[in-house]
């Protein structure tokens, strides 16, 4: 009997010690079970149907050995999320999940949805459930495809956006967002694509300048993308890099697109202002309904921020010889500079001004290769020293229109454009071309009241932006209002 004693004992520990959560477990099971056996041997109220009373009894018998090894047996499933990063592949982003099977890593790598999920989708989340043996349960996460075909009937106008509308993104503007799930099957891997709504919210930011222009706006989390956006909104104006000093400050309302609430891209800046030296300027999205063709940024007052004229025929270049008299390095004597010089490499793009017909494009004596465009009003713009024509005379161009590449031919002492404006024959200086040329369009006497309805939210919204200035530029703060996209 102590024999027996002793190897049951044996056995029992060597159990406890392979298994020791897997006993106590074992232990609590049983521990259950013998509290119902007790139950049901308890003498309770006699039966007068039984005579005499019966007892009955269960035995109650506990494998620890087994049953641990049974719960062994059972793999125990994680749950894992993490972040795609610029360097990850596809096997690298499944190990940091848990995935170490050899063929699931194989097959999934080779598999063109799971790369596209890996490769196009930095910092989107994956989310997955892996086994304690490295197998993978199930793997989640959202993919941005390519919409379908279109046919020439339903595919979108070529036409020029109106100037600063374009939004930049990650993915493309047109992109589907659907959900990928992959689940192990009978055949290898089993693809669901489920459709995810792209929604858009509404944020705004504040910034004041104290280092570079690009500091500030990381500092107010503001994407690089919506700065962008003001440098083209804001061009006909003035060069947010070039005209910025400290103490200046920016205040931006904008949609960011999300899909399960993550960001995916931003969308339009719906609003701005900036503030500069002590003077503001504001732009305002308008888009009539029943004239897209005036879609574009209003001040306050209803009138367009893009400007007849142009400011420059090449925005941000450094000016290296003014208009006015000064010594002539080509003739060595003293004469008026009838334009002025912007500093530009051969082959730089150059554009016109303004809308007009091009009345010369060809060669010119001392001006070397030159455009020269006739303007409604009574004005004329030249540009020289061209190295390639890019327009032909008779043609009609536009605004902002590539004309010429800048160049070093005629009279020239290095590669430079040379820029002169006429007002009716006479030679003006381009650098105030605001004191003779129109100003900017207005909207239409009917299109008003619609318009100070349509931003009215966006101004109160600025306003919010403009004067908390330093609590956001530290966080962008999100408008509560959301809409579907």
């Amino acid at each position: 009997m102590r024999a027996e004693l002793a190897q049951s004992s044996r056995a029992a520990r060597d159990v406890l010690q392979a298994h020791p959560r897997r006993v106590a477990l074992a232990v609590g099971l049983a521990l259950m079970g013998s509290g119902i056996a007790a139950y049901a041997i308890a003498p309770g109220t006699p039966d007068p149907a039984l005579s005499p009373q019966t007892t009955l009894t269960i035995a109650l018998q506990t494998d620890a050995a087994s049953q641990a090894q049974a719960l062994d047996d059972q793999p125990v499933v994680l749950y894992r999320t993490t972040q795609a990063n610029r360097s990850d592949t596809v096997q690298t982003l499944l190990k940091r999940l848990g995935v170490t099977d050899p063929a699931t890593l194989r097959q999934l790598s080779a598999d063109s949805q799971m790369r596209s999920l890996v490769l196009s989708n930095t910092g989107a989340e994956i989310s997955a459930q892996v086994d304690s043996a490295g197998q993978l349960r199930q793997l989640q996460g959202n993919l941005a495809l390519a919409p379908p075909q279109r046919t020439a009937a339903d595919a979108p106008s070529t036409k020029a956006s109106p100037k600063g509308v374009q939004a930049d993104s990650a993915a493309p503007a047109d992109a589907v967002w659907q959900r990928l799930t992959l689940l192990p099957s009978a055949d290898g891997w089993s693809k669901t694509l489920t459709p995810l709504a792209l929604r858009t919210q509404t944020r705004v930011a504040a910034g004041e300048i104290r280092g570079t222009l690009a500091s500030a706006a990381q500092s107010a989390d503001l994407p690089s993308t919506v700065m962008a956006q003001l440098g083209r909104i804001f061009a006909d104006r003035l060069n947010l890099k070039r005209d910025l000093r400290r103490g200046d400050r920016f205040a931006v309302v904008y949609e960011m697109l999300t899909v399960d609430g993550r960001p995916v891209r931003t969308g339009r800046v719906l609003a701005a202002e900036i503030t500069s030296r002590g003077k503001s300027v504001q732009a305002l999205w308008f888009a009539p309904r029943g004239a897209p063709g005036l879609a574009s940024y209003y001040t306050p007052q209803g009138h367009s921020l893009n400007r007849v004229f142009l400011p420059s025929p090449m925005p941000g270049a450094k000016i290296t010889s003014r208009f006015g008299m000064r010594f002539d390095p080509v003739v060595k004597r003293m004469q008026l500079h009838e334009g002025v010089d912007f500093q530009a490499a051969v082959g730089t793009p150059v554009r016109t001004v303004a809308d007009g017909r091009v009345v010369k494009a060809g060669q010119e004596t001392g001006y070397g290769n030159i455009v020269k465009i006739d303007h409604p009003g009574g004005f004329e713009t030249v540009y020289a020293h061209l190295s390639k024509l890019d327009v032909h005379a008779g043609q009609q161009v536009t605004a902002g229109q590539i004309i010429a590449k800048s160049g070093n031919t005629g009279w020239s002492t290095g590669a430079h454009l040379h820029f002169e404006f006429q007002v009716k024959g006479q030679v003006v200086d381009p650098l105030k071309m605001a004191q003779y040329v129109p100003p900017s369009q207005a909207l239409p006497s009917g299109e008003r009241a619609s318009f100070m309805a349509a931003t009215a939210l966006l101004s109160t919204q600025l306003a919010q932006a403009a004067g908390s200035g330093s609590r956001l530029a530290s966080a962008t703060k999100l408008v509560p209002s959301t809409q579907a996209d």
